[in-house]
């Protein structure tokens, strides 16, 4: 084909399709008014000042369900109502997987690895990893996290005065990625030591013009998911971005890591990704008791069975996937968490004393256990109020394969006045999962659900209690998805929480800087970040009075 006659028989294509989308009108669901055709809400959404201003709005205005519009006309079924994300992601199954701009996206960015594969494909991805996140697994980790804890802990009494500000979300990063590494791949990034790499720069710039999308990005995004994956690929192949470059380097960097990742760990693996030879059993049987996520990928990649075997792109794309998705989002968390608790120094006090409590019973010398984690209900309680008030991401998308009815837990009003208890969609509907808004959804949370109060969780009697729905895999939030397709890693980050924070906490207080902070939640490298009000341009920041605990003896 000529490719000057490319564009405009795409852009027909691409109007024909949108005309054929309005077979799947959504038009008896009430949603905001639409200001342009072309863009619908998506531009407003990308480029909204404050993640989330708009949709928690719609939703109190509208309810539960509502109508957003898409590029050239097409209907979005933005869902936060807690029955029929159950129905979605957790009875759906497969059913509503992954849009195909999704997944040609997250491709893109990470590669075939878990996150990526669909239906039959993710189970078969999915089988050959979860051995790597198993409970018993992750206890057996809990001393590494532990040590990188107590290393943060000495570089920041090593670095600072006893009562300084620190950037903590400069550092938290550090420290996750360094666990991440050695515990899942048996590699030392030394962030915590101040050792660069091209993976850690590639990771740092791939989003460096992505955090407030053009129109044009955004209609080219629309464009390409109404075409065929085969025009797509060719149009990629003429017309490339400097997005598109960015997220090539990372990739290119992350694979590159993981084939030296396994030549060190098994001398048949060769640089150009050819598959392990037949003496690597050898190997493979020697490390048949370790269960971490590079030898799961190593037996994985020479197993037998089709079932279980990885492809050698398959198993790179993993390590890509899980450097990517696996340490910053934690760090993330965790500075919302500290943040939080330097809000209410009440919260902060008291966790700190139930973690002295449990140091005091098992003794000074004692090393913590998994179970002593587990016995602190406040620190879970605050881990879990701060995955749920500042999830990692804010929405995820899915399409319906099928023709169905979505129940409601909360009925809505149609355009008409009439009562819906049950949403029906046709084969091909978007479907946007709103984390966020179901995780401060009032008729689940009850009405704080837009302030910190961890107590929420230890209060059997409380509103929120009640209404809570079975949803998501921790604490009833949908912070790491629910269903077939929730975080795999979602005990690992839990755990490495739990020791990050008692470590901290045990050795040091945190405040508000003189003058408070006016921090904003911008998106950021695909997470909801927290920024600097007026300073957007210096990135993530989080700057907190940190001082030396006075009574650091227990």
């Amino acid at each position: 084909m000529n490719p000057t006659l490319l564009i405009p028989l795409s852009a027909i294509a691409y109007l024909l399709l949108s005309l054929l989308r309005r077979r799947k009108s959504l038009r008896f669901i009430q949603g905001p008014p639409v200001s342009s055709w072309l863009l619908g809400h998506e531009y407003e959404l990308a480029n909204q000042a404050e993640v989330g201003d708009l949709e928690f709005k719609w939703f109190r205005d509208y309810g539960t369900v509502f109508r957003s519009a898409g590029c050239c006309g097409e209907d979005i079924l933005m869902v936060s109502d807690a029955e029929a994300l159950h129905h979605i992601l957790n009875t759906g199954g497969y059913r509503y997987p992954k849009t195909r701009d999704a997944v040609r996206f997250i491709k893109q960015i990470s590669g075939r690895g878990l996150t990526w594969a669909q239906g039959a494909v993710h189970q078969r991805h999915k089988k050959a990893l979860s051995p790597a996140f198993s409970e018993s697994q992750l206890r057996m980790l809990l001393p590494l996290f532990q040590m990188y804890s107590d290393k943060l802990a000495l570089r920041w009494r090593e670095r600072f005065a006893d009562s300084q500000i620190i950037d903590i979300s400069h550092w938290l990063p550090k420290v996750t990625l360094d666990v991440l590494g050695e515990s899942s791949f048996d590699f030392q990034f030394g962030s915590l030591d101040d050792k660069s790499s091209d993976l850690r720069v590639a990771l740092q710039t791939m989003f460096a013009s992505s955090q407030r999308p053009s129109k044009f990005t955004l209609f080219l995004r629309a464009w390409k998911r109404a075409l065929p994956d085969s025009v797509v690929e060719y149009f990629e192949g003429i017309y490339v971005t400097e997005e598109d470059i960015r997220f090539k380097a990372y990739v290119d960097a992350a694979k590159g890591a993981a084939r030296e990742l396994l030549e060190e760990n098994s001398s048949n693996l060769v640089a150009n990704g050819e598959k392990i030879a037949q003496e690597s059993h050898d190997y493979l049987k020697g490390a048949e008791g370790k269960k971490d996520m590079l030898n799961m990928l190593l037996r994985s990649k020479a197993a037998e069975d089709p079932k279980k075997r990885l492809d050698d792109d398959e198993v790179l794309s993993q390590v890509s996937t899980m450097i990517f998705a696996g340490f910053e989002i934690t760090a993330c968390t965790l500075t919302w968490i500290i943040y939080e608790l330097s809000r209410k120094i009440e919260d902060q006090q008291k966790l700190r004393a139930e973690i002295d409590a449990v140091r005091v019973k098992r003794g000074e010398d004692a090393v913590l256990t998994s179970n002593d984690y587990d016995t602190m209900h406040f620190l879970n309680a605050c881990i879990k109020e701060g995955l749920r008030l500042h999830p990692g991401v804010q929405f995820t998308t899915r399409e319906a394969d099928l023709d169905d009815i979505v129940p409601l837990a909360q009925p809505v009003i149609s355009t008409s006045g009439e009562v819906l208890k049950k949403i029906p969609v046709m084969k091909g509907q978007r479907v946007h999962i709103a984390i966020a808004a179901y995780n401060r959804s009032s008729s689940v949370w009850g009405p704080d659900a837009d302030q910190w109060n961890p107590s929420r969780y230890l209060d059997p009697s409380s509103e929120s209690k009640k209404q809570q729905s079975m949803i998501g895999v921790f604490g009833n939030v949908m912070s790491f998805g629910s269903g077939v397709r929730a975080c795999i890693g979602w005990r690992f980050a839990v755990i490495e929480m739990q020791a990050i924070l008692v470590c901290l906490l045990t050795q040091f207080e945190f405040e508000l800087p003189p003058g408070g902070l006016d921090i904003q939640t911008v998106p950021l490298r695909s997470m909801n970040a927290p920024m600097l009000r007026g300073k957007l341009d210096q990135g993530l920041q989080m700057p907190l009075v940190v001082k030396r605990r006075v009574r650091a003896d227990v």
